[in-house]
C-alpha cells in the first residue's frame, strides 16, 4: 500500500501576489539583497504592552524557537497572575471570595490577551509554521493563529562589467545578423518585383527597368525599435540603458500569534 503523501504546513495559505510590475532587469545585473531590519528583540520581563517577537530564519533551530516562545509565555503568565497570588504587593487574604475571582477572571483575560508572535519570510515561513505546529498539537495548553501578509524590502543593483560586454557584443551580432537577413530578403523582393514588371511592359529600347527597389525604412530598424518599446513597457532593461542603484520587491510573510489558554 502506497504510503500517504505528508501535507505541506504552508497548503492552504493565500499569499498575495504584488510583484507584477516589478523591474526586469538584464543578466549582467547581479541582486545584493539587504537584510530586513528588524527591532531589538524585547526583554521577556518587559510589560504586556511592549510587543514579543520571534524571528525565524532558516538558520534557527526548531526548539531555539519554541523554548524562546514558551519563555515569554511564562513571564507573561507570571504578570498575569500576580494580582491572584499577591506577588505584586495585594493583600488577597482581606479579599473576599467574590473579589478573589473577579480578580481571577481579570488575570485570565490578561494572559489570552498578551501574545507572542512568530515571524518568518520566505523561505524560513516553513519552519515558522512547524513551529506553530507544534504548539497546535498541545491545543489544551496553547491557542495559535496564524495571518500572511507581505513585506517591502530593498535590493541593491550592481553591474557586472565583463557580462554586460558579452550581453552588448551578443546583441550587436544578432542585430547585424538580422539586417543582413533583411537586407537579403528586400534584395530578392526587389528582383521578383523587376522581373514581374518586365514581363507585364513587355520589351522596350527606350528604358530600362530599374533593378534597385525603392528606399523603404528598414524592417528590422522597426522591429528593434518596437522591441524596445515593448521592453519598456514590460519593465525591462536592455543592454544599453543606465541600471538603477537599487529596486524594492514584496516579499511573502507569515506572522503566528500564540497565547497561554
Amino acid at each position: 500500500m502506497a504510503k500517504a503523501k505528508k501535507k505541506s504546513l504552508t497548503e492552504g495559505l493565500q499569499f498575495e501576489r504584488k510583484n507584477k510590475d516589478m523591474l526586469r532587469l538584464p543578466k549582467y545585473a547581479r541582486i545584493h539583497k539587504r537584510p530586513i531590519p528588524h527591532p531589538p528583540a524585547a526583554s521577556p520581563y518587559a510589560g504586556a504592552s511592549v510587543p514579543k517577537i520571534v524571528y525565524v530564519s532558516t538558520n534557527t533551530p526548531f526548539m531555539s524557537a519554541a523554548r524562546r516562545v514558551q519563555k515569554l509565555l511564562r513571564q507573561a503568565e507570571k504578570r498575569a497572575t500576580a494580582s491572584v497570588t499577591g506577588s505584586n504587593g495585594n493583600n488577597n487574604q482581606k479579599m473576599t471570595d467574590k473579589e478573589r475571582r473577579a480578580l481571577l477572571v481579570q488575570s485570565q483575560e490578561k494572559l489570552e490577551r498578551e501574545k507572542v508572535y512568530i515571524k518568518a519570510t520566505g523561505r524560513a515561513i516553513e519552519k515558522a509554521l512547524s513551529v506553530a505546529r507544534w504548539f497546535e498539537q498541545k491545543s489544551e495548553e496553547y491557542a495559535v493563529q496564524v495571518k500572511t501578509g507581505s513585506v517591502l524590502v530593498v535590493d541593491d543593483i550592481v553591474e557586472d562589467e565583463e557580462a554586460k560586454r558579452k550581453e552588448l557584443a551578443k546583441e550587436s551580432q544578432t542585430s547585424q545578423e538580422q539586417q543582413q537577413q533583411q537586407q537579403q530578403q528586400q534584395q530578392q523582393q526587389g528582383d521578383e518585383d523587376t522581373a514581374m514588371n518586365v514581363e507585364e511592359a513587355g520589351p522596350s529600347t527606350d528604358q530600362q527597368p530599374s533593378t534597385h527597389p525603392p528606399a523603404v525604412e528598414s524592417k528590422t530598424t522597426t522591429e528593434s525599435r518596437n522591441k524596445r518599446r515593448r521592453r519598456r513597457k514590460k519593465g525591462q532593461i536592455s543592454a544599453g540603458e543606465e541600471l538603477p542603484e537599487s529596486r524594492t520587491r514584496w516579499v511573502n510573510m507569515v506572522e503566528i500569534a500564540v497565547n497561554l489558554k
